[in-house]
C-alpha cells in the first residue's frame, strides 16, 4: 500500500490579496467584468481573477497597464496612497466641486460627472 503526502496548500502572499483587492474595487467601480479587463490589458478573464484573488501578481509591464486601465497609479495599486496632487483638492474650485460630488447620491453622482465630461469636451473643441 503507497500513502501519498497531503499535497501542500501553495502559499499565496497577503501582499498579493491586498492588491488583489484593489485591482478588483477599481474594476468593480468602473463597470468592468473580468473579460473587459482582460481585454484592456492582454489576458484572459481568468488570469484577471488570479491577479484579484492573490494567486498570481501581474509582471511590471502588465502592472502598468492594469493602473492606466483602471485610471490609477501602480503606487495606488501597490500601496492603497494616492500621490498628493491625485488624492487632494488643488484648487477652491475643485474642493467645491469634490464636496458637491460626495454630498449627492449615488446615482446621482454619474449624472454629475457626465455634465462635468460634457463641459470639458466643449472646451477642448474650441
Amino acid at each position: 500500500m503507497s500513502s501519498s503526502a497531503p499535497n501542500p496548500k501553495r502559499h499565496i502572499d497577503p501582499r498579493a490579496v491586498v492588491i488583489g483587492q484593489r485591482i478588483r474595487t477599481k474594476r468593480e467601480l468602473l463597470g468592468f467584468t473580468t473579460e473587459e479587463l482582460g481585454s484592456m490589458i492582454g489576458v484572459t478573464r481568468n488570469a484577471v481573477t488570479q491577479y484579484e484573488t492573490g494567486r498570481a501578481t501581474p509582471k511590471p509591464k502588465r502592472f502598468e497597464a492594469l493602473a492606466v486601465a483602471l485610471g490609477t497609479t501602480t503606487t495606488w495599486l501597490l500601496t492603497g496612497n494616492e500621490p498628493d496632487e491625485l488624492a487632494r483638492a488643488q484648487t477652491k474650485a475643485e474642493l467645491e466641486a469634490l464636496q458637491m460630488l460626495r454630498s449627492l447620491p449615488l446615482d446621482r453622482q454619474e449624472i454629475f460627472l457626465d455634465m462635468l465630461r460634457g463641459l470639458s469636451d466643449v472646451k477642448s473643441k474650441k
